[in-house]
């Protein structure tokens, strides 16, 4: 064998060492490629699943979300209605003397006559003069556009922003005066307490209600300070 010569020595050593740094460079790749990896599993095994959920829950609420309401507000049009009659997502809306909205919506309406329009789950909002709103839904309505007025029956809620809520049989609610009334037994709860009538009456343009028949009230500790500035 021919001895090495001094050049050739230090050539090898190089490409030794050239080859142990490139082997460290793979592993080190190598390594850190895995622990990337594996961070993104980690990642992925938590995202997924609730990626799914958003998926799940956009398909389910997609038609609620992109829901198109009818307008029947004009007493002079007679909405377009589907071949049964049926008025899909129909919504009434004004403004009192005052300039004080208020809207009424359903999930499908009849028209019944020129002004008359039969609702299943009717729900509205009103906005009263001292700035407390009156929301209201039942199971179903009757919609007098003529008279600007509306009858709710069947799990009729009544909820001021107040706090105060009222459950009834049946009501006649006046959307332009914002008064309503009720014959039938009422269930009411709220800041002052619980109490239960044999009807109601909401006057002065929704401020003020008034329980009718045999009537009992159990008042909270404190309840005068819950009426404070609070409309009665």
């Amino acid at each position: 064998m021919a001895p090495q010569t001094p050049g050739e020595d230090r050539a090898g050593r190089r490409a030794a060492a050239s080859g142990r740094r490139s082997r460290l460079a793979t592993a080190g790749r190598a390594d850190s490629f895995s622990r990337t990896y594996s961070r993104l599993v980690g990642v992925l095994k938590y995202l997924l699943p609730v990626a799914g959920l958003v998926i799940v829950a956009l398909v389910v609420l997609w038609p609620e979300l992109h829901q198109v309401q009818v307008d029947i507000s004009n007493p002079t049009q007679r909405p377009v209605a589907a071949a049964d009659g049926a008025i899909q997502n129909p919504r009434y809306s004004g403004i009192d003397e005052a300039n004080r909205p208020y809207t009424v919506w359903a999930t499908v309406a009849k028209q019944a006559a020129d002004q008359i329009f039969n609702m299943d789950h009717p729900k509205g909002t009103l906005r009263l003069p001292s700035g407390l709103v009156l929301n209201l839904d039942a199971l179903t309505g009757r919609l007098d556009r003529g008279t600007k007025s509306v009858h709710l029956s069947g799990d009729v809620t009544l909820r001021r922003s107040d706090g105060t809520t009222m459950v009834t049989d049946a009501a006649d609610i006046d959307l332009a005066d914002k008064g309503a009334q009720s014959s039938t037994p009422v269930t009411a709860e709220g800041p002052f307490g619980t109490l239960s009538a044999g009807g109601f009456k909401i006057e002065q343009h929704g401020d003020v209600i008034i329980f009718t028949g045999p009537t009992k009230l159990l008042l909270k500790p404190g309840a005068d300070k819950a009426f404070e500035g609070t409309p009665q």
